[in-house]
């Protein structure tokens, strides 16, 4: 014997909904995830690059120091050195200009060179130098 009652009926059109129900569901589930994954890929990189940023400031500020540190002013004379932070090696160049922008001064700028996946990036970090006479 078949019932044909109310209850009977919306139980059997519930399942047909559930099923679409899911399927719209993983669609959209499956829409965020692919967005949301190229926008974390995207963010790694930039924080990869932005960490090598940091890395070439702190290798511009370590030769500028190591140039302040030095016992004859003379010394200070242009000079090319690799680096390597981590796996990336950088590029460290000091130019040096005597007698600039005055007699007696030395202008210095390092510029720190390396490859990412932005592609070529670089630093500089320029500053003036003056004899110290110590007595």
């Amino acid at each position: 014997m078949r019932t044909n009652s109310p209850h009977c009926r919306a139980a059997a059109a519930q399942r047909g909904v559930t099923l679409l129900e899911t399927l719209v569901a993983l669609s959209l589930f499956a829409i965020t995830s692919a967005t949301m994954g190229k926008f974390l890929v995207s963010q790694i990189r930039r924080s990869a690059s932005n960490y090598l940023y940091s890395q070439a400031y702190v290798l511009a500020e370590q030769q500028l120091e190591s140039l302040r540190a030095l016992p004859d002013y003379t010394a200070i004379v242009p000079s090319s050195t690799t680096a390597t932070v981590g796996s990336t090696p950088f590029q460290v160049v000091t130019g040096v200009l005597n007698n600039t922008p005055a007699d007696g001064l030395k202008q210095i700028t390092v510029t720190v060179s390396w490859n990412d996946n932005f592609g070529a990036q670089n630093v500089a970090v320029q500053t003036i130098y003056t004899q110290v006479q110590r007595n």
